[in-house]
């Protein structure tokens, strides 16, 4: 059986100093194999694509402060201490000059921030030193000795692909990225909502989409990926949902993708209203920042949404254990997820298979209209939209109307259309159009 709890698998995917390469990333893959039957693609370091660089693996050997010859600060004390890919230096500089390449944070002087910037800035490296805010404020002016020393050694990037097919070979992508030493929520908990969701919908008895489920490095993971597929396979992206930073205790916020009226969105904003009545969403872009730049990127469009509950205090540093996770978050993370993809199942398009008008009452698909009043019949009500609904129905799938198209034209519930129309079907009425149909 199954183990549904999702803060244990953080808990089991956390102990791994990831990166983009790196034998963090490598020692973990056995862990996420023991999840799912993920093929691992890897894409060797040193490879560019459009001025991005696959970093070589990276290794911290010394990074230490000295003041007067007393041990100030030994970064290595922290896997976070030294900012990532810093190259190798010694050299003695004043306090000014040493601040230059101190990080730290005023708002949490305890903690230790991680500097990822090096990662996706390769013509822009420098060497930096990530310590808390309070012990910052100790240093006295005076001549400081820094000895970092690192290495780089050839290496590949690993991308965690997992396939589900349904009975379209129209996919959505799920997506969570682990290239963060050491964070629990960014995005640790993406990865394993994922895999979660992805071991929920193999129960499944009926998909009419395929799913694919990938985890990997930040950007680099998902745009060589995508490069190395060909035209006729990314076509088969319908949209991609990104999971990030799901498992701490704030709202689950909803970012659209690009064009914002994708069936995609108009599935999330319904799950979305079903679930929490109320909620924050925003446009592309405007409230995290992630990989779906890659996957909009021309030319492969492909529509993606973002679930997050960012901001959170812990993001970017030490303190982004998986202590500070909520299960009841996480598994409100997957629940949500999945009625998304409830409600994007529900989105067909049908073709009428009579001619003229049909009896509807002997086929028990009558919806009867209001009470008449002074003023008519009230077709605003729920009761007259649906009436509505049903004389209006034939040229609606003449003018290959979806479930989408139907439920916000009529304002009345996704899958209540969907089980509707379904019932024409069972009478032989309807049939469903080939899913290439959908919009």
């Amino acid at each position: 059986m199954v183990n549904n709890a999702v803060l244990p698998l953080v808990k089991k995917l956390f102990p791994f100093s990831y990166s983009i390469t790196g034998k963090g990333n490598d020692n973990a893959i056995a862990q996420y194999l023991t999840e799912l039957p993920f093929t691992v693609h890897e894409y060797r370091s040193g490879q560019t694509l459009n001025g991005w660089q696959i970093p070589h693996a990276w290794h911290v050997k010394k990074a230490v402060i000295y003041q007067n010859d007393k041990l100030i600060y030994d970064a290595t004390e922290s896997p976070l201490g030294v900012g990532i890919l810093s190259p190798s230096f010694s050299g003695s500089m004043t306090l000014t000059e040493l601040k230059k390449h101190i990080f730290s944070l005023d708002e949490l002087p305890d903690a230790i921030p991680y500097h990822w910037q090096n990662l996706y800035r390769p013509l822009e490296k420098d060497w930096a030193i990530c310590m808390p805010k309070k012990l910052l404020d100790t240093l006295k002016e005076g001549t400081f000795q820094i000895d970092i020393e690192t290495e780089l050694t050839p290496s590949s990037m690993k991308v965690l692909d997992f396939f589900l097919p349904g009975e379209s070979n129209k996919t959505i992508l799920l997506n969570g990225h682990n290239c963060h030493p050491f964070q629990a929520n960014d995005d640790l908990s993406g990865c394993a909502v994922g895999i979660r969701v992805m071991q929920q919908l193999i129960n499944m008895k009926k998909r009419q989409y395929s799913y694919r489920l990938l985890i990997a490095p930040e950007l680099h993971g998902p745009m060589f990926w995508l490069e190395n597929m060909d035209a006729e396979q990314t076509s088969l992206f319908k949209g991609a949902i990104l999971l990030k930073s799901v498992g701490n205790n704030a709202p689950l916020r909803l970012q659209h993708s690009y064009s914002k009226t994708n069936e995609l969105d108009i599935a999330a904003e319904k799950a979305f209203e079903q679930r929490y009545n109320e909620f924050e969403q925003g446009e592309f872009r405007a409230i995290y920042g992630n990989d779906e730049t890659v996957f909009e990127s021309p030319p492969y469009n492909i529509p993606t949404i973002s679930l997050t509950r960012w901001p959170f205090p812990q993001y970017h540093t030490n303190l982004d254990t998986p202590d500070t996770l909520n299960e009841n978050k996480l598994q409100d993370s997957v629940e949500l997820t999945l009625d998304i993809i409830e409600q994007y199942e529900y989105n067909q398009i049908y073709k009428i298979n009579f001619k003229g008008l049909v009896c509807l009452s002997a086929h028990g698909l009558y919806k009867s209209i209001p009470a008449v009043s002074n003023s008519g019949v009230d077709y605003d009500s729920v009761q007259g939209r649906w009436n509505l609904l049903m004389n209006c129905l034939p040229r609606e799938m003449d003018n290959d109307m979806s479930v989408f198209d139907l439920s916000l034209k009529y304002k009345l519930p996704v899958q209540d259309v969907f089980e509707y129309l379904e019932l024409w079907v069972m009478e032989g009425l309807l049939t469903r159009t080939n899913h290439e149909n959908i919009k």
